[in-house]
């Protein structure tokens, strides 16, 4: 019955835009639905400790894997609300001037997948997608060509998110999770993650929507904005960046982390500005509904890995495909038709590999890149989906295919890499 539920509801949250049902709904339900069965019909749950399969009292289960879920959860909320402290004091509007150009349309092609690339790296993939629209709304006036550089805007976060701790949501999973540590995340995805982006990017390059010249002002913000601007730009990048720093020198949690940087930047803002407010104004641009989605997801994963049923998955992948790499270049495929969350939800439940074993690194390259291939794959896609009302099937015929080539690319770069290390 708990499978059921799960399967039923991931559908809905796959197949959102058909029911139009917001996937918050059905991932909140899912979960409260599939704890509920578990404790009402007394159905037997187990954990995993030290490779031992213990059997535990249901509400004791349901306590302890809300308490990693709260993990991600406050992460989450810190990074939000130091973005949301940027963006009220244009931090992002003042980086206009990166794109001041009166070059060719390839050049500045090249310019806004590397910003692109570089920026969701720290401030994450979909905030990174986010900041880019809302920059080439300003900037590119022709709606036609500006899609095009959304296409690769979507490839470049995703690809530049998989090699940083901090960079997409999944592999911030995989990070709190022990599953990868930031020095070998970057050591084993970074090769293969700007691979992605420079072939996928010069590819794109030798379309004909991209000949020809263009010519972008410099920023109208004030001296007094735009310094202001880079300020808290330089402050709050900085702040997020020291996030992997503390947990590898002092080893606290990455969202305790996370709410250090936050209480930093919050006390140096109203201090420096005299801003009473600014606390207030950071947690009401918080995305509430995305903070929701990750819990009822993470939450409803947990139900299935505490009856057994995603250790019974694992041992039937394993005996049926014939390596694990096969199955994680599935599951970049399969994530770029479904939310890649839940999939990397289950595949940490599921496998019990070593910290830093590859399949780990494969699983945090493909869950971002895989994504990129349909539209509805990422955040990144279904916010510039929703933000510049991108057809899918314009997506599907223009972008994908270029998105697949830069996946398989940095995909084969991983499958060879033991040979360079030698």
């Amino acid at each position: 019955m708990v499978i059921l539920i799960f399967i039923f509801g991931y559908l809905l949250i796959a197949l959102e835009n058909f029911f139009s049902v917001n996937k918050v709904i059905p991932s909140i339900l899912m979960a409260v639905i599939c704890w509920s069965l578990i404790i009402f019909l007394n159905i037997p749950v187990y954990e995993l400790d030290q490779h031992l399969i213990l059997k535990k009292d249901p509400k004791y289960l349901l306590l302890f894997h809300l308490g990693k879920a709260s993990e991600i959860v406050f992460f989450l909320i810190g990074a939000m609300s130091i973005i949301a402290v940027i963006e009220k004091y244009s931090g992002f509007e003042a980086i206009k001037d990166l794109f001041y150009t009166n070059n060719t349309k390839r050049k500045f092609l090249w310019i806004i997948s590397t910003v692109s690339f570089l920026l969701s790296a720290i401030i994450d993939n979909l905030t990174a997608t986010m900041v880019l629209i809302s920059i080439l709304k300003k900037t590119i006036h022709n709606y036609k060509d500006r899609l095009y550089y959304l296409g690769l805007v979507i490839i470049s976060a995703n690809a530049g998110g998989v090699w940083s701790p901090i960079g997409d949501i999944t592999t911030t999973m995989l990070w709190i999770s022990n599953k990868v540590t930031t020095i070998f995340l970057i050591k084993k995805i970074f090769i293969p993650s700007v691979l992605c982006m420079i072939i996928s990017t010069l590819i794109a390059s030798y379309m004909p929507v991209f000949n020809g010249y263009i010519q972008i002002k410099k920023n109208d913000l004030s001296k007094y904005c735009k310094n202001r601007g880079f300020f808290i730009l330089k402050l709050g990048l900085s702040l997020m960046l020291l996030v992997p720093v503390l947990k590898t020198i002092i080893g606290i949690p990455p969202y305790m982390g996370m709410m250090f940087s936050l209480g930093i930047i919050l006390i140096i803002v109203s201090k420096k500005y005299r801003s009473t407010s600014i606390l207030d104004d950071a947690f009401k641009k918080i995305d509430i509904s995305s903070i929701l989605f990750f819990l009822g997801i993470l939450l409803s994963v947990s139900s299935l890995e505490s009856i057994g049923s995603l250790y019974s998955l694992s041992h039937w992948i394993n005996k049926t495909v014939s390596t694990w790499k096969i199955t994680t270049f599935l599951f970049g495929l399969i994530s770029s038709i479904i939310d890649n969350v839940p999939l990397v939800a289950a595949t940490i439940t599921m496998f019990s590999y070593p910290l830093n074993h590859d399949l780990w690194h494969f699983i945090a390259y493909v869950s971002g890149t895989g994504g990129s291939i349909f539209l509805i794959g990422s955040a990144a896609g279904v916010s510039a989906m929703s933000m510049e009302k991108i057809d899918f099937f314009w997506y599907l015929k223009k972008i994908s295919w270029i998105a697949l080539i830069g996946y398989i690319s940095g995909f084969i770069y991983l499958l060879i890499y033991p040979f360079f290390s030698l």
